[in-house]
């Protein structure tokens, strides 16, 4: 009973972890990720980072879900955005892809099966992108390696100086020394290193063309130059793709990282992910519908017995967990894609299908042809919005299949809505 009254008020990506977890033990990982913040806090203070102290409070209250976000206010305010989404203020956290130029050939990703053009995002559209918006929060992301982007380091500089709070997913495939410390030095807030087994065999027949042994020594000499600073911030997460290749290394992979560093020596909210797979025909035969139960316990008892272990989040890793779509909130953090032409999408959960050219032929609109503010107001985004979390309507045609909800109930009953921008004009 508790956990069913603690699933009603927590935002939706928690839903997953009270359910492997319970309640009790969600809350009282945030109790303590409160407490630790406490160090993050006073060392901004102290060095006078007045903004990034702000920051830091803003990601952890008001960001509504992504990398670092603690998403305190929503579960306050969450019910009323659902069913008043008009409230919802124009973005202050978004997300962009700057590059789908890839070195790699991982046979979980989507950008080893497409048939897309790979490019760059340039320093000018990504400037002209990211000076329409009252920024507060960023992740820097997408179907590529960023750091095949020679702007790169420039885009993370130029939001800084802006005073924005700003988060990197990357393979850390390519971050040495040199970059290492010029992200350390830059004030980056939050890295989430996604790393997909826990043995060089396994992530490398996972991650085809990344090197276990080169990730791991790099992962050792950035935090090696983050302790040297005394810096709690940038904080390192890791995400791990849950599927059949992997799932009996979940328990290896939380001792693999304690073996690297001791929990303070991560960040104060530092976290190691679990994640589902999204399932599409590519890798279907990798999608893994339940974790056998024995992977989870070994995988908690671990983390139960040592308390410089990071803890654990388990998101959408098993999709009939999946809550329902009426308590989606991503669709307040848009997604900002690269190819096939610049697309304004409405989050980051409809990515990762091979599925780009339908994408966008549903998307909001081109970034670069048209100003976000005329996008964000337009008929067909505020139809979408009005539409995403009402429990009696169509599911929007992006929507459909979402890694992140539950989406089939809606379907059944109601069916899929197919308008196009073009049917609002």
């Amino acid at each position: 009973m508790f956990n069913k009254l603690i699933k009603f008020f927590v935002p939706a990506d928690h839903t997953t972890t009270v359910d492997t977890i319970g309640a009790s033990g969600l809350l009282r990982m945030i109790v303590k990720s409160g407490f630790a913040s406490t160090r993050t806090m006073r060392y901004l203070l102290k060095n006078k980072r007045y903004n990034d102290l702000f920051n830091f409070f803003y990601t952890k209250i008001m960001v509504p879900t992504g990398e670092g976000s603690g998403e305190l206010a929503y579960y306050f305010i969450g019910p009323l955005l659902r069913k008043n989404p008009f409230l919802a203020p124009f973005p202050r956290f978004i997300e962009v892809e700057v590059s789908t130029l890839c070195n790699k050939k991982c046979i979980i990703c989507e950008h080893t099966w497409w048939g897309e053009d790979s490019r760059v995002l340039t320093f000018n559209d990504f400037k002209a992108l990211v000076d329409q918006f009252p920024l507060r929060w960023i992740n820097l992301t997408g179907e590529g390696d960023a750091f095949l982007n020679k702007d790169y380091i420039k885009m993370i500089k130029y939001l800084k100086d802006k005073g924005t709070s700003v988060y990197l997913v990357d393979s850390f495939d390519l971050i040495n020394k040199e970059i290492s410390l010029e992200l350390i030095k830059l004030g980056v807030d939050g890295i989430y290193i996604s790393i997909d087994g826990a043995t060089k065999e396994t992530y490398e027949k996972i991650k085809v063309g990344c090197n276990f042994d080169n990730v791991v020594n790099n992962i050792r000499n950035f935090l090696e130059i983050k302790n040297k600073f005394s810096s709690p911030i940038p904080e390192i997460c890791f995400r791990f793709v849950v599927n059949k290749l992997n799932v009996h290394e979940m328990s290896d992979f939380v001792k693999l990282i304690r073996s690297i560093g001791a929990k303070k020596q991560w960040g104060d909210t530092s976290r190691i992910h679990f994640v589902g797979l999204l399932n599409y025909p590519e890798v279907s035969s990798l999608y893994l519908e339940k974790i056998p139960i024995n992977y989870i316990e070994e995988t908690l008892s671990i983390v139960r017995d040592d308390n410089e272990t990071l803890p654990v989040i388990f998101a959408h890793t098993e999709s009939y967990k999946n809550p329902s779509m009426n308590k989606c909130l991503a669709w307040m953090e848009p997604y900002f894609a690269l190819v096939p032409d610049n697309m304004v999408l409405p989050c980051c959960a409809v990515l990762m299908s091979n599925s780009r050219k339908f994408l966008q032929e549903y998307s909001f609109g081109n970034y670069t042809k048209e100003s976000l503010k005329l996008i964000w107001n337009h008929d067909y985004y505020k139809w979408f919005r009005n539409t995403v979390t009402k429990h009696d309507a169509p599911v929007p045609a992006l929507c459909k299949g979402c890694r992140a909800y539950n989406t089939t109930d809606r379907e059944k009953n109601y069916g899929i809505d197919n308008r196009k921008r073009i049917d609002f004009e």
